[in-house]
């Protein structure tokens, strides 16, 4: 039997925001999905993730009708120890998000079943996809950052003696 290439330990759904605006009659409207997560590291045990998965949707019609939302849940994973860093990196990423979407259809399904819209249940993603066109994304935020400048401070004596620049006070206020 094969075995399992992580584990969810824990979740919780961090932010979940509804609202719904009442259609007109026969108007017809899209919503326009939007993803993004963040992963972190356990500092002491590395092969445990912290995994942050948002999901919003906003209507595309003008003025916005039906079912809008902005959610985050976080899950908390562990990976066995024979498994390789980039693995890892790949799986708590596409594996991640997936199982925490699925848990997000559940809870927002759930939460919305008693709005005037009637239960609203998430569509399906390809969450390969979903996930390359976040990191495309985030390379290119990273590359249109400009590089930070390196300043070389330059080391000096003073002919006075006494506390160096960075111990006196930054202000010096005058009475008179």
């Amino acid at each position: 039997m094969a075995e399992p290439v992580c584990r969810l330990d824990e979740f919780f759904v961090t932010r979940l925001h509804l609202d719904w605006r009442e259609p007109k009659k026969d108007t017809k409207t899209e919503l326009r999905y939007d993803f993004d997560y963040d992963v972190a590291r356990h500092v002491q045990e590395p092969l445990r993730r912290r995994l942050a998965l948002r999901v919003s949707a906003r209507s595309t019609s003008t003025p916005p009708v039906g079912i809008e939302f902005d959610t985050e849940i976080v899950g908390f994973f562990a990976f066995p120890e024979d498994m390789e860093k980039g693995t890892i990196e790949q799986l708590i990423r596409v594996n991640g998000c997936s199982i925490l979407y699925g848990i997000l259809r559940g809870q927002l399904a759930q939460a919305t079943g008693s709005m005037p819209g009637g239960k609203f249940v998430l569509p399906t993603f390809m969450m390969h996809d979903v996930v390359a066109e976040i990191e495309a994304e985030k390379a290119d935020k990273k590359k249109a950052k400009p590089a930070k400048k390196k300043v070389a401070k330059k080391k000096t004596k003073s002919a006075k003696k006494g506390p160096s620049p960075r111990a006196r006070p930054k202000r010096r206020i005058r009475i008179d």
